[in-house]
């Protein structure tokens, strides 16, 4: 079997352990209610109601109103909200790019780590393994998407 055969195994077998272990750490899919609430999750003490705090506690997780709040007026415009919102997008993206690439567990990526993702990404791409990767040997969308400027 060739070595891109057995590195593209390797990497879906563990992308796919990733993803039932994230799955299983979720636990099981939450039904939502009105505006979508998610009555597990909001009932904190698991008493099987959800009060005012508690519903109050769910909501301000979206929004942290004083991060969100860039010049302290006490209201949050909406730049501010979509500055926020853009914020914890991305802290959520990089804390999935560390647990992902974090060979160590030591909660950081070092330039060690990055580079071995590197390179097992582009001996995946380097299809007939001579070291560089030509055209034909990008995945068919990437070149469409490529030539359309995306």
């Amino acid at each position: 079997m060739k070595r891109t055969l057995k590195l593209a195994i390797a990497f879906a077998t563990l992308a796919g352990l990733a993803g039932s272990v994230a799955s299983a750490n979720e636990g099981p899919r939450r039904s939502h209610g009105p505006g979508g609430l998610n009555f597990e999750r909001a009932d904190a003490d698991d008493s099987g109601d959800v009060t005012f705090d508690e519903f109050a506690a769910l909501m301000n997780n979206r929004i942290d109103f004083a991060e969100g709040d860039a010049d302290s007026d006490g209201k949050l415009t909406v730049g501010e909200i979509a500055a926020e919102m853009e914020r914890q997008r991305h802290m959520r993206r990089a804390e999935r790019m560390v647990e992902r690439y974090d060979i160590d567990g030591d909660g950081s990526l070092t330039l060690d780590e990055i580079q071995t993702n590197q390179r097992e990404v582009f001996a995946l791409m380097d299809r007939n393994n001579d070291g560089v990767i030509e055209e034909g040997e990008i995945p068919r969308r990437e070149r469409r998407d490529r030539r359309r400027g995306r």
